[in-house]
């Protein structure tokens, strides 16, 4: 049963280091969106055209440790019901 726990509570470790990843991801396309605007390029297609690659790899960042965050919980939740029918009472 520590094994286990343990186990479960490494990946929920390392789930919310994927959370803070995606955040930060997101937080950082989030700034250069508005920093852009600071710098002068008030023009859509400029702005849009240097935006682009900034947004899609903070997407892909976040969309990425989200999916891994989602395969985890369910290795993690796997575990735990593993754990919960191998110590019924009887």
């Amino acid at each position: 049963m520590k094994k286990q726990n343990r186990a479960v509570r490494i990946l929920f470790i390392i789930r919310a280091c994927l959370w803070t990843t995606a955040l930060a991801a997101t937080v950082y396309w989030i700034y250069w969106s508005f920093k852009l605007y600071d710098l002068g390029h008030n023009d859509v297609y400029e702005y849009s055209g240097l935006l682009r690659p900034i947004l899609t790899r903070g997407l892909l960042i976040s969309l990425a440790c989200l999916g891994i965050s989602l395969i985890l919980r369910s290795v993690s939740d796997r575990i735990k019901k593993n754990g919960a029918s191998n110590h019924t009472p009887g």
